[in-house]
């Protein structure tokens, strides 16, 4: 009958959306850090595009401005919907302070958001938003990064726990890239600082590797030490 049609192709797709997972899973083993933003927006439209989601946004807070949540990475039906600049708090402070709080957002109607979340209801009408999901993006327990919202814009759907628990794991396969992306870059930068004092200190480097009973040294100190 109609109903074990339904529930025969919704198991179909949460089993696509399995092996989706799993591939965007290995698409972002030891990818190099200049490729992660291409990676994420990828598979962002892997994910929107089977599930008519129609704006999808991954925001993270500024770690030039804190406290500042800027759109990095997006997938949207339409161009022009494309957000540019960062939210502010005024226009969605219930929402941010869920984020914070690393609580999860479903609303299949925006009408579902509870009264003190007004003002955001109110945002989400402005830019034609008929239902959400947001999800905080967080790694090892620490306090948020950012989030990743879906949203639909021209019709109301559900967020069934099966699908939000598959999209939070979509959620934390970004995370980590972009956390470790963050971390290979922060690391390179410091690398590059210690270089540059070290020549102008003219010192030099070594590093041992007890368990390999080696020593490496670099062209400086071996110079120095003849």
């Amino acid at each position: 009958d109609h109903g074990s049609r339904r529930s025969a192709q919704d198991l179909g797709r949460l089993l696509q959306f399995e092996t989706l997972i799993a591939d965007l899973s290995s698409r972002f083993i030891d990818l190099p850090p200049d490729e992660v933003d291409r990676e994420v927006e990828d598979g962002l439209r892997r994910v929107c595009e089977p599930l008519g989601i129609d704006l999808s946004v991954l925001w993270q807070w500024s770690a030039a401005a804190p406290g500042v949540i800027v759109p990095t990475h997006a997938y949207c039906t339409e161009e022009g919907l494309r957000p540019t600049e960062p939210m502010r708090q005024e226009q969605y402070p219930w929402s941010i302070e869920q984020v914070l709080a690393g609580r999860l957002i479903t609303a299949s109607s925006i009408e579902d958001l509870p009264a003190e979340a007004a003002v955001d209801r109110e945002t989400c009408r402005r830019f034609g938003i008929r239902s959400a999901l947001c999800i905080p993006l967080s790694v090892g327990g620490e306090p948020p990064v950012g989030a990743l919202g879906f949203n639909t814009l021209r019709a109301q759907r559900d967020w069934p726990d099966s699908l939000v628990k598959r999209l939070q794991l979509v959620a934390q396969v970004f995370t980590n890239a972009l956390v470790r992306r963050r971390h290979e870059l922060s690391l390179q930068e410091s690398e590059a600082r210690l270089r540059e004092a070290a020549d102008l200190a003219g010192l030099g480097f070594y590093e041992v590797d007890f368990g390999a009973r080696a020593v490496f040294v670099d062209d400086r100190f071996a110079e120095v030490c003849g």
